[in-house]
């Protein structure tokens, strides 16, 4: 670090926090400051950003966990590391392709299916083209340092690659197939999606009674009839029956068991089985089975030997299988059929009822589940060597109880499915030739093979991040140096869609952990402690807080509200953000600009900042390490206002040394130092400020050794401090200016309290005099006659006041009916209050009968 000659002849009043922003990154970036390469000289630290969707714009959890991560890496490069902020986009299969079907109808009023495969990927690259640049400006307007030499795109040709061989490895290990299995199939978008994009909710809906009529024309029901009946909340789904199954302990059905009903409509003849899996508390007992539309049912057909009948088309209507109701929609289909099972005496009981639906994550669409070919990854063979590196803890999760989550949900993992009937997207390396062949390849195997259609799940390629950013498959030295990553900012929504896969795919292609630490941050809500969600029109946009408060405000006010726990977003802490650029500003003004020459060597008081600030960088270097944003913002936010910008300017005010202008400079140098990382505008326009010609960036963090600890000088200057507050609040209640005459109290120090107190010491106070309590010490003031009658007017107001109040409490306890009846806790609170109220009597009768 070098300090220019040239400081500025004329410093802002204010900040100029657009003007400083707009000038700063584009110098940032030209002079390289973010660009990482592999240096055999140094130790390497790395971050993957998360792929931000490149349909979407910066929200208030983009906002967060970008400034997290750029803190993280800006105080790694001051610490010495070769720290590398890799940034990348998703190309989000199922988001863009629907943004463009919607903006291809809305415009040209055509389909992708009018426009053909090829043409409409071209508009599905020139939307990624456009909107990411979009979002990487606002990467950019946030400040966040990033190697922009290295972007990655999901769709960019490097990345394809790593996406084929990952699938084709597993699928050449035995670890990716194709079947036949439910899964959850969004009708809009006539693509499988995980379960992980499906959002559930509880709706009022109907629980309608479907009557199956005995095959053989008998009446063999629990009262006589000659039908079995079933309840179900989707009686369109009953097209597709294969079974009625009764639980075997049920006695009402006993008789039923092995009889045959006819399904309605369809004709189909059906057999009632019995299972434990039936509960025999929900509808009457019946259970109906349709293996192709139900998870459920599909386990027990599977488990039975049923064979599923699809009765539905990928978008939602009823197939060829579905009788006179085929052409109709899902809603058609049910009114349809419970008016004509009501016309044919087979519909019975219908109920109210309460159950949950599952809606696409995208657009909304209620899913259904349905019975269709797919490819799967088997994931337990990929989970167990997570499990375990995550027991072993070879990866630090914070909070830890994500790491014990994460966990739980591997050892109860499922079969995957990764294939999307989309477009846009990896599309799947299978080719099928014409004698039946299945080749995985990325290129054709000959004359006549066909590729699939499918693409593969978003999350396939995004859970490859960590090392395909970085060049997988090729080796490279990139991939040497800086895999596995140093670490992981993430929100807790997608630690299993994506972070779980990402630990999978890095032991099993890579041998190693994808990253040595996972950040799981907290979620903005809006103001109101609500999910933020366009359609209720409560987001929040940084883009608008950064233009009213500053970016470095946004984002320290950001991390001062980020914990474990979710927050609502609050302009007060980022007003907050705004206030303490001012305070700093002025602290730096007065650094330049004062004049605080003095004479001997450091006294106790710079021997006090220098040891509180060492204790700051202390604890602040353990929290950043820790994850523990919060309170790094607290620490150095208290040290910073509270005791070097109120105290020790003061100080340096008054009571100067020959050593108190370095110290200054020195101090408040560290703190921009440590501020850097989450306030980086500001503090590099300090920097320049003070005359310091390298980059924020390339100066060290402040050094903290226990040869800089002053226990003693930090104790006189507890002492010191509390000693002048004691006489600032003494003359705020009496309304006394002016200089006081009064006894130094036990350790403090003199010059310090004299000068900020405004005390003239004396050996002895003769006369009116009052005692100020100072925690350990006391402080002893000489009170003119008129300072002693202006006190005791005082006291006397302030004495009639509390035995007023405690006469209001004392009546209120002797109200039996008030402390028979009112909570427990309020009437602790007020006899407390009593309590409190009587000891302060006591001390204000005791002061006032001093003066008398």
């Amino acid at each position: 670090m070098s300090q220019a000659s040239g400081i500025p002849s004329e410093i802002p009043k204010t900040y100029d926090s657009k003007d400083v922003e707009g000038r700063l990154y584009p110098e940032w970036e030209e002079a390289g400051l973010f660009e990482a390469d592999p240096n055999p000289g140094k130790e390497p630290y790395s971050i993957v950003i998360p792929p931000p969707n490149v349909t979407g714009a910066l929200h208030a959890g983009h906002a967060l966990n970008n400034t997290i991560q750029d803190a993280l890496v800006r105080r790694a490069r001051m610490k010495g590391y070769e720290a590398l902020w890799l940034p990348g986009m998703d190309h989000a299969s199922i988001a863009l392709q629907n943004v463009v079907e919607r903006k291809l109808q809305r415009e040209e009023n055509r389909t992708k299916w009018d426009i053909g495969r090829e043409a409409f990927l071209e508009k599905c690259q020139q939307f990624a083209d456009e909107s990411r640049s979009t979002m990487l400006g606002q990467l950019r307007r946030m400040g966040a340092s990033l190697d922009w030499r290295r972007l990655r795109f999901t769709m960019d040709e490097g990345y394809v690659k790593a996406v084929n061989e990952a699938f084709i490895r597993l699928y050449n290990d035995g670890l990716i197939y194709k079947g036949n299995r439910i899964t959850n199939w969004c009708p809009r978008d006539r693509s499988a999606i995980s379960d992980l994009e499906v959002n559930y909710s509880s709706v009022d809906g109907k629980l309608y009674g479907l009557r199956y009529r005995f095959s053989d024309g008998k009446g063999a029901g629990p009262d006589g009839e000659d039908f079995a009946q079933v309840f179900s909340t989707r009686p369109e789904t009953m097209l597709g029956d294969v079974a009625l199954v009764v639980n075997p302990d049920d006695g009402r059905y006993t008789e039923l068991v092995g009889r045959k009903v006819t399904v309605p409509f369809v004709e189909r003849e059906i057999e009632i089985f019995s299972d434990l899996y039936v509960d025999p508390e929900f509808g009457n007992g019946v259970l109906k089975v349709t293996p192709a539309h139900d998870p459920n049912d599909f386990e027990i057909g599977d488990r039975m030997g049923f064979t599923p009948v699809n009765v539905m088309n990928p978008d939602g209507t009823i197939n060829e299988n579905g009788a006179q109701f085929g052409g109709l929609t899902r809603e058609e289909a049910r009114e349809a059929i419970v008016a004509a099972l009501g016309a044919e005496g087979l519909l019975g009981e219908v109920r109210d009822h309460t159950f949950r639906i599952g809606t696409c994550d995208r657009c909304g669409t209620v899913i259904e589940p349905w019975l269709s070919e797919q490819w799967w990854v088997s994931m337990k063979p990929l989970a167990e060597p997570a499990i375990e590196a995550l027991r072993n803890e070879e990866i630090t999760v914070y909070p830890d109880s994500w790491r014990r989550e994460t966990i739980r949900w591997l050892e109860n993992i499922h079969d995957w499915n990764v294939s999307r009937q989309l477009w846009w997207g990896h599309r799947i390396p299978v080719w099928y030739g014409p004698d039946g062949e299945v080749v995985a390849s990325v290129e054709s195997p000959g004359e006549g093979y066909e590729q699939d259609q499918d693409i593969m799940d978003t999350w396939f390629s995004s859970g490859l991040w960590p090392f395909a950013t970085l060049g997988w498959p090729d080796r490279s030295e990139d991939l040497d140096y800086f895999y596995p990553t140093s670490l992981l900012s993430t929100g807790r929504e997608i630690m299993y869609l994506w972070v779980a896969r990402m630990i999978m795919n890095g032991l099993y292609f890579k041998g190693e952990v994808p990253f040595r630490k996972i950040n799981v941050h907290s979620i903005v809500l809006a103001e109101d402690g609500t999910k933020m969600s366009k359609s209720r029109g409560n987001t929040i946009n940084p883009l608008d807080l950064m233009d009213e408060y500053g970016t470095d405000a946004v984002r320290f006010g950001l991390l001062y509200q980020s914990s474990t726990q979710d927050f609502a977003y609050s302009y007060e802490r980022a007003a907050m953000g705004r206030a303490f650029v001012t305070k700093l500003w002025n602290a730096m003004r007065f650094i330049v600009t004062g004049n605080f020459e003095g004479e001997g060597e450091a006294s106790v008081s710079d021997r006090w900042i220098v040891s509180a600030m060492n204790r700051c960088a202390r604890d602040y270097d353990r929290f950043m390490e820790n994850c523990e944003f919060s309170e790094a913002m607290r620490r150095v936010y208290d040290f910073a206002w509270h005791e070097f910008a109120d105290w020790y300017i003061e100080i340096a005010k008054t009571a100067p040394t020959a050593e108190t202008s370095r110290i200054l400079r020195d101090v408040f140098t560290g703190i921009l130092r440590m501020l850097h990382p989450v306030m980086p505008f500001v503090t590099e326009e300090m920097s320049k400020t003070l005359g310091y010609d390298d980059y924020l960036v390339r100066q060290p963090m402040p050094l903290y050794s226990e040869s800089l600890d002053s226990p003693e000088a930090e104790r006189i200057l507890a002492a010191t401090k509390q000693a002048v507050q004691a006489v600032r609040s003494f003359r705020n209640d009496s309304k006394t200016s002016g200089e006081l005459r009064g006894t130094l109290p036990a350790g403090v120090d003199e010059a310090v309290f004299a000068k900020l107190a405004g005390v003239k010491i004396v050996g002895s106070v003769e006369g009116s005099a009052t005692t100020l309590s100072a925690g350990d010490t006391a402080v002893e003031i000489a009170l003119s006659e008129e300072m002693r009658r202006g006190e005791i007017d005082r006291l006397r107001k302030e004495v009639s006041r509390v035995e007023g109040e405690v006469n209001r409490v004392e009546k209120k306890l002797a109200n039996e009916k008030f402390v028979q009846r009112a909570p427990q806790d309020v009437v602790a609170a007020e006899r407390a209050k009593l309590d409190a109220n009587a000891k302060l009597l006591d001390t204000l009768k005791a002061r006032l009968e001093a003066y008398l």
